[in-house]
C-alpha cells in the first residue's frame, strides 16, 4: 500500500471518531447555549488564556521525543517520569498564579476556578508518553475511539451540570475527567506503568530531548500569545459579554483546527517519518497533504462565510447574534490556517525546530501588532486586522522563508498551489469589509472551482477510501 493510500486510511480511521466527537462538542453548544450565558462563557475565558499557555508547556515536544527516536522502554519510562514532573510543576505554578491572575482582571471570583483548571496539567501530562507511543505505532483507531469515548462522557457532564445550574464550573470540571479517562485507557492499551526512577533518569531524559523542547517550546510560546492575545485584550478591555461573543466565533477556528490539523498532524508526522527513514519524497507527499486540507476545510470555511447570520440564529439563538459579525473572518483564516497550522510537523521532521522558532517570533510579534490596532476601534476590528494581517504578511513569510528557503520546495509549485487560494482569500475580505454579498459568493465558488481542478485525484482517492471504510473492506 503507497503513502497516500495509507495515510489516508489512518486519516480515515483516525478521523471518523475524531469527527464524530467534534460533531457531538459542536451539537452540545446549541444545548449549552441555552443553559448558560455569553458572560459564563466569558468568564471561563479569562482563565483558560492564561491555562492554554501554561499547557503548551506541558508536552513542550516530548511526544515527538519518543515518535523521533530509537530508543526503548526505559527510556519510555524515564520520558514519563519527566512529563509529570513537568505537570506537577506547573500545576503549583498555576496554583501561585490564581491570585495575580485575579487580580489582573479585577474578578477575585477567579481565583479558586483557575487551581482546579490546573489539575488538568498534571493528568495532561500523564497521557503524553502512552499517547506517543499509540501513534508511533500508528495505532489511531484506538486513539480516535478513546478521545471519542471521553469526549462523549464530558459532555453529559457539562449539560447535566448545566441544567443543574452549576453555571461556569460546567465548562471546567467535566475537562478534568475527560483528561482523566484519557490517560486511565491509553496506559491500559499501553502499559507504560509508572515507577518513580532516580531523578538523573529524569535529567538523562531531558538532555537527549533539551533541543527539541527548547525551539519548541518557544514557538509554541510565541505562537500562542499570536492566536490569543486578542482575547487577553478584549477580557482585560471590554466587558465578560464582549470576550464571550468574540471567543464563540474564535472557537470555530479552534473547531476547525482541532478537525483538521489535529487530526492530520496526528497521522501525519510519524506517517512521514516512517516514509522518510524508507527514503520516500516526503517534500512531493507533504504538498499533496495539503491538497487534501484544502477540499476537507472548505465546506467549514465556506458556511461560515456565506451564511453567519442563519447559522448563529439556527444554532445558539438571539442572544449570540453579534457573534455573527465575526464568523466570515474566521471562516477565512480557517481555510488558510488549517494548511499552514501542519509547517511545524514538517519544521520537526527535517530536524529544524530551530528556524521554526525564529520565524515563530518574527510573525507573533507581527500578529500582536495587528491585533492591537485593532483593539483600538472595537472587537469586530481585532477579528478584521488578525485576518489580514495574517493573509498579507504571515502567510507569505511562512511561504518564502518555509517552503522556498528551508524545506527546498519548488518556487512554481508553491505558487501554483498558493497563489490562486491567497488572491481569492483577499478579495472575501475585501467584499467582506465593504458588504458586497453577491461578490462574496461568486468569489467563495470560484475557491471552490479551483480546489476541485487541482486536487481532482485526491478527491477520487478520498471517496474510494471512505466508500471503502463504510464496506468495511
Amino acid at each position: 500500500m503507497n503513502f497516500k493510500r495509507t495515510l489516508l486510511k489512518n486519516i480515515i480511521s483516525l478521523g471518523g471518531y475524531n469527527y464524530s466527537s467534534q460533531i457531538a462538542v459542536f451539537l452540545s453548544s446549541i444545548i449549552l447555549s441555552r443553559l448558560l450565558l455569553p458572560e459564563e462563557y466569558g468568564f471561563v475565558a479569562l482563565i483558560t488564556v492564561f491555562t492554554g499557555f501554561v499547557t503548551i508547556f506541558v508536552d513542550a515536544g516530548l511526544s515527538y521525543a519518543i515518535i523521533r527516536s530509537d530508543y526503548g522502554p526505559t527510556y519510555h519510562k524515564a520520558v514519563n517520569n519527566l512529563a509529570f514532573y513537568i505537570g506537577i510543576l506547573l500545576f503549583v505554578l498555576m496554583v501561585l498564579l490564581a491570585f495575580p491572575i485575579a487580580f489582573f482582571y479585577k474578578d477575585h471570583d477567579l481565583f479558586l476556578p483557575t487551581i482546579v483548571m490546573s489539575s488538568n496539567f498534571v493528568f495532561g501530562a500523564m497521557t503524553i508518553v502512552p499517547g506517543a507511543l499509540l501513534s508511533k505505532q500508528l495505532d489511531f483507531s484506538y486513539i480516535g475511539k478513546i478521545r471519542f469515548l471521553s469526549n462523549i462522557i464530558s459532555i453529559v457532564f457539562m449539560i447535566l451540570f448545566a441544567f443543574l445550574g452549576f453555571s461556569f464550573w460546567s465548562l471546567i470540571i467535566p475537562n478534568i475527567i475527560l483528561q482523566l479517562l484519557q490517560y486511565l485507557f491509553f496506559e491500559s492499551k499501553t502499559k507504560v506503568g509508572f515507577k518513580f526512577y532516580k531523578i538523573s533518569y529524569s535529567i538523562v531524559a531531558y538532555k537527549k530531548t533539551k533541543s527539541l523542547m527548547t525551539n519548541l517550546s518557544s514557538y509554541n510560546t510565541i505562537n500562542y500569545w499570536a492566536r490569543n492575545s486578542d482575547n487577553l485584550i478584549i477580557g482585560k478591555f471590554y466587558s465578560e459579554y464582549d470576550l464571550g461573543i468574540y471567543n464563540r466565533a474564535y472557537k470555530m477556528l479552534q473547531l476547525a483546527l482541532n478537525l483538521i490539523s489535529g487530526l492530520f498532524g496526528t497521522v501525519l508526522y510519524p506517517s512521514l517519518k516512517k516514509l522518510k527513514l524508507e527514503g520516500g519524497d516526503v517534500k512531493s507527499e507533504y504538498n499533496n497533504v495539503l491538497g487534501i486540507i484544502s477540499i476537507v476545510n472548505f465546506p467549514v470555511g465556506a458556511i461560515l462565510i456565506l451564511i453567519p447570520d442563519f447559522f448563529v440564529r439556527t444554532l445558539w439563538g438571539e442572544n449570540w447574534m453579534q457573534v455573527a459579525e465575526l464568523l466570515p473572518f474566521f471562516g477565512i483564516l480557517i481555510l488558510f490556517q488549517t494548511l499552514i497550522s501542519t509547517v511545524g510537523h514538517f519544521y520537526v521532521l527535517e530536524n529544524k525546530e530551530h528556524e521554526l522558532m525564529k520565524i515563530g517570533i518574527i510573525s507573533a510579534i507581527l500578529m500582536i501588532v495587528f491585533i492591537i490596532t485593532g483593539a483600538f476601534f472595537s472587537v469586530k476590528l481585532i477579528a478584521v486586522f488578525y485576518t489580514v494581517g495574517f493573509l498579507v504578511v504571515i502567510l507569505p513569510m511562512y511561504l518564502y522563508f518555509g517552503f522556498y528557503k528551508s524545506f527546498g520546495f519548488s518556487g512554481s509549485n508553491v505558487l501554483r498551489f498558493w497563489i490562486p487560494k491567497l488572491m481569492l482569500g483577499l478579495i472575501i475580505i475585501i467584499c467582506e469589509i465593504l458588504d458586497y454579498r453577491i461578490i462574496i459568493y461568486v468569489t467563495v465558488g470560484l475557491f471552490f472551482l479551483h480546489i476541485v481542478y487541482f486536487q481532482r485525484k485526491d478527491l477520487k482517492k478520498l471517496f474510494d477510501l471512505s466508500f471503502s471504510k463504510v464496506r468495511g473492506k
